[in-house]
């Protein structure tokens, strides 16, 4: 729908004849995400009405196609800014998957473990001091990256990971320093940390509970070499309302429990202070879903993800 011209009154939008869960806010901004298999078709005849304080009516209808294959289980969502208690629709990025493996034990040195966390992301085995990861998207020297990820027998319990660097390969300038902090909320599991590659970079600062969920703070202070990688993996989380808030830029709002004297706490990214938060010299760092697309943490000073709605294919 477009329009020209100025108006300053009171305007109401409504829809009628839309989907189930399709709504409408008071700006005018719809919002709907499918989640059911019969809601993969043509939607016609969808009508937006728009009502001046006069009463003067506009309307417009359309129809929304929706494609693609429907996949029972939980739809993942990556948002800007904090949206641990609430969300705000404005701050939507887009919809995420998690990586699977896909039921062999491939994992391990030898390739022929079990794909838990530990063995997917296999830090100091293969690669001196570094991950060799084997299911998720492929790390470099100078890039960062983040996903989610599950294994294919034991969906309902998910792992976030995140890496820097890439073992057994340089990159320059080097030492890199790379301090993130991590917050959780709404887990029905106890979350910790399951890798910190260098063991001590990755700290679980605090957990609580309240009627069976779990929060927990995290701080992340990574100081690697070239030829080495760093990262961390944390979870399990699991339920419908998990959401996982990670904040790269500006002053850290945590007293990490980090030796004062190891230089990845007194060394930041800026080389000012062990509370600044930041990247350091890494060309990028992306979050990135299955289906092999990613997108720019670069953008964002924080970001949220975690659980936004449950698509049932039985139906």
């Amino acid at each position: 729908m477009t329009t020209s011209g100025t108006y300053s009154g009171t305007i109401t939008y409504s829809l009628s004849n839309q989907p189930d869960g399709m709504t409408i806010s008071s700006t005018g901004l719809i919002e709907w995400t499918p989640s059911k298999a019969s809601e993969i078709t043509t939607h016609s005849n969808i009508t937006i009405t728009i009502t001046t304080a006069s009463g003067y009516v506009l309307t417009e209808t359309y129809d929304l196609t929706v494609t693609g294959t429907c996949v029972s289980g939980n739809v993942l969502s990556i948002w800007s800014g904090d949206q641990r208690t609430s969300t705000d629709s404005t701050k939507f990025i887009k919809n995420i998957t998690a990586y699977t493996d896909n039921a062999s034990d491939n994992c391990g040195p030898n390739n022929n473990l079990d794909c838990t966390p530990s063995n997917n992301y296999e830090f100091n085995v293969t690669n001196s001091a570094s991950e060799n990861l084997h299911i998720g998207p492929t790390p470099s020297a100078t890039k960062g990256n983040m996903f989610f990820y599950n294994q294919y027998d034991n969906s309902s319990y998910t792992y976030l990971f995140w890496m820097f660097g890439k073992g057994g390969t340089a990159f320059s300038p080097s030492p890199n320093f790379v301090h993130l902090d991590v917050f959780t909320a709404n887990n029905t599991s106890s979350d910790n940390w399951t890798v910190s590659d260098d063991n001590t970079e990755t700290n679980q600062e605090d957990q609580s509970e309240s009627s069976g969920l779990y929060s927990s703070n995290y701080t992340g202070r990574y100081r690697y070499t070239s030829g080495n990688s760093d990262g961390g993996v944390i979870g399990p989380f699991s339920g419908t309302g998990y959401r996982i808030f990670v904040d790269l830029v500006g002053k850290s709002s945590l007293d990490s429990t980090h030796n004062t004297t190891d230089p990845e706490d007194l060394v930041a990214s800026d080389n000012v202070s062990g509370y600044d938060l930041g990247t350091g010299n890494l060309d990028s760092f992306k979050y990135w879903s299955k289906d092999g697309s990613s997108f720019s943490l670069g953008a964002v000073d924080n970001f949220t993800v975690g659980y936004n709605t449950t698509l049932d294919c039985s139906n």
